[in-house]
This record gives structure tokens, sequence and C-alpha cells, in this order.
């Protein structure tokens, strides 16, 4: 990933002034290598996620109005649109949370995002919903109630006199990029997934057609499906790197009901020329800078899952994993976490997030002071459940 740096291309010379001016360009790469060549998107598209996420054009550009979308990749990965040309964004692009499907379970998070907790059955309690600003479970499906279940949160939370509600997380910058935290489950409903998270950079201009309404890009949380609890899926995460970005930045990050919090909304340009920010959804949601960090640059610190109860995650870069212990299996099980490019002592969080009954978390510290590390940490996994496992600083 090559470093950004000003080039001066000009001098102007005012001579009635007696000023020399420099004009400068910004050179800045946004790590495509260009192998999907340059695409035209006509017609309501679906494009189906690599294992890393990273879509690699030549340039990129959709018209006609069209609706794009994201198939998921095993390892939810957010969305990392990148191109060489330019972006142009003359459509709709879509990384939007999942609505609950009432008593047939959760809704499920966008690229990057997370799902809803599932609800309760028979004798299994509801779930938490999941990611780090997750909604808990509750016991009523009413709204005004502290037992109700809580919706998730991101840039702000939504209680509603829940106690339920998710926390606040992330950072105006969204790096590392996160997605949108899941509802909490109630005793006969599931909660809304929350919002996916999709970066679009390139290393020229992105730009949005026009203000028609029709070019956007959603990444809104999921709604209840209970007609009571705040239990939605809240915003996911949006982030655009570019020299340039200009149009109307018609982008959408709120819970589409009200029910949950709202996601983060991040852009990033030497030039924003032309630009109007009024159309971002909420506003309080928007940061703007000029960082031109997509935040994949390859000497980034990150914290990755190794392995969960002995088994091998099969990717390195990952800091999710599911898995499913037979009955009877003990219920204490290491689980091996790893560092890169801290250079000092990282404060970790193991998330260990049943599909029914409570999410638990553990906490370790890992040295890094003298390089990349690995340490375990032993949690509790439950026998014969569908369980997700995490990795998060904190």
């Amino acid at each position: 990933m090559k470093a950004m740096k000003i080039v001066v291309s000009a001098v102007a010379l005012w001579a009635s002034m007696g000023i020399s001016r420099a004009q400068t360009t910004v050179v800045f790469d946004s790590g495509s290598n260009g192998s999907r060549g340059d695409l035209v998107i006509t017609n309501d598209t679906t494009i189906i996620l690599p294992p890393d996420g990273i879509l690699h054009y030549k340039s990129f550009r959709i018209t006609n109005n069209a609706a794009v979308g994201f198939v998921k990749n095993a390892n939810n990965t957010p969305v990392y649109l990148l191109s060489q040309g330019d972006i142009s964004i003359g459509g709709r692009l879509y990384v939007s949370g999942g609505d609950s499907q009432g008593d047939r379970g959760p809704g499920l998070g966008g690229p990057g995002g997370f799902d809803g907790g599932r609800r309760g059955i028979a004798t299994a309690p509801p779930g938490d919903g999941q990611g780090p600003g997750a909604g808990r479970a509750g016991t009523d499906i009413a709204s005004n109630r502290a037992d109700s279940a809580g919706g998730g949160a991101y840039v702000n939370s939504t209680g509603n006199g829940t106690t339920n509600a998710g926390s606040i997380y992330g950072n105006a910058a969204l790096i590392p990029l996160v997605g949108g935290s899941g509802g909490g489950g109630t005793p006969g409903f599931g909660g809304g997934g929350g919002g996916g998270a999709i970066l679009v950079a390139s290393n020229t201009r992105i730009d949005f057609a026009n203000n028609d309404g029709n070019h956007f890009i959603d990444a809104t949380g999921g709604q209840w499906g209970t007609g009571g609890a705040y239990n939605g899926g809240s915003g996911g995460a949006v982030k655009l790197v570019a020299p340039v970005i200009t149009g109307y930045q018609r982008i959408y990050v709120q819970n589409r009901n009200g029910t949950a919090g709202s996601g983060r909304v991040r852009l990033d340009a030497a030039n924003f020329g032309g630009a109007d920010f009024s159309t971002v959804n909420p506003s309080y949601s928007l940061s703007y800078g000029n960082m031109l960090a997509t935040g994949l640059e390859g000497t980034l610190p990150r914290l990755e899952l190794v392995s969960i109860a002995g088994r091998v995650l099969p990717t390195d870069g990952i800091s999710n994993g599911f898995i499913l212990l037979p009955n009877g299996s003990p219920t204490n099980q290491p689980v091996v976490v790893r560092t890169r490019n801290f250079g000092t002592k990282v404060p970790v969080r193991i998330v260990v997030a049943p599909d029914n009954g409570t999410t638990q978390y553990f906490d370790s510290e890992v040295d890094s002071t003298a390089g990349n590390a690995e340490k375990t940490v032993n949690v509790n996994i439950p026998a014969n459940t569908p369980t997700k496992v995490f990795a998060w600083t904190r």
C-alpha cells in the first residue's frame, strides 16, 4: 500500500500582486490492483464477496438507478470497494441489516454487521444481539419497560425505558471499519440486524451523480419484529476515501423505524468542491476530514482469532468465528488470539455469543511490546448450542 503524498504539479505567478501560489495534486493509492477491470452496472446486481471482502476495480460505475447488493462471505467482512480510477454512483448501494422475522428468527446483519438476538422458544431463553453495541435480550416485548429487549447501539443508543440497550462504540475515523450491532431477542421474537459496513475508495474521485433520491448508499439497521420492544439493529458504517469527493452525499445509517441507534459515516478527501452533506441521515453520524487512510494499510494494528476450542480458523486476518461443541463437551475451552503491529500491551475482550442465552465477555491482555504475539484465553462455551466467538480490543 503506497502512502499518500503531496506532489507540486504547477506554479502560477500572480504578477500583478507579486505573489507565487503553488497548486497541488494529491496522489493517493486506494490499494486496488485493478484485477476486476472496469465495471459499469446498468441493471440490478448482486455481487458475491470474496473471502477477504476486497473488490479490486480499475473503475466502477453504477447507472440507470440500478440497485447493487452484496452476498456476505463466511468471514462476515465489510465490503471494501476499491478502484484505481473514478467511482460514479448513479444508483444504489445496499449493505443494510435485515428486519426481524418475528417468531421465525432474528434479522441478519449486513456485510460486516451483526445479527439480532434469537427469540426464546420452549425452555431456551432469548439470545442477546451480536456486535460491540449489541442490545441484550429481554423478558418483555412492550416498550417503556426496564426488562424489555434492547436495541443495538453505535454512534448513539436508543433505550426507550429499557436497561438492555446496547453501548456506544467505534470512532469517527472508522478505523477499524465495523458494522452495526443487532437488537436483543424476546421470548417470542428476534431482534433486528445491524447495518453492514462498506469502504468506497478511489485513487481519483468519487461522485454521486445527482440528488434525485435514487442515488445513495444504504447501511440502515433492521426493524423490530415485536410491535413493542425497541430491539432493532443499529445503523452500520459508510466510509468514502478519494482525493476528490463530489455530489450529493445521500447516505443512510439510521435504524429504519427508530428502534435502535444510528451508525457512522466518514468522508475523507483533499477536495470536497461540489459536495453536499445535507442528505446524510442522520446528520450527527457524519465526520469528514482529509486523512486519506482506508484502514487497510498493511502496517496498521489488528487483532485476529487463531483458534477456538482447538480448532484453527480457516484464514488469517479475521476476528470472528463460529463453533458448535458436541453435547457433553467441557464448557471451559481455549481461544487463541494474535496481535499484529501494536508494539505495546493490548487489552482484549473475547465475546462468546450463543444463539440462545446470555452473551459472555472475557477480558485479557496480550503483551505485544516485543512484536506480534499470541495468547490463549480460557472461556466458557456452551455445549450443543450454536455459538459465535468474537475478539475485540477494548
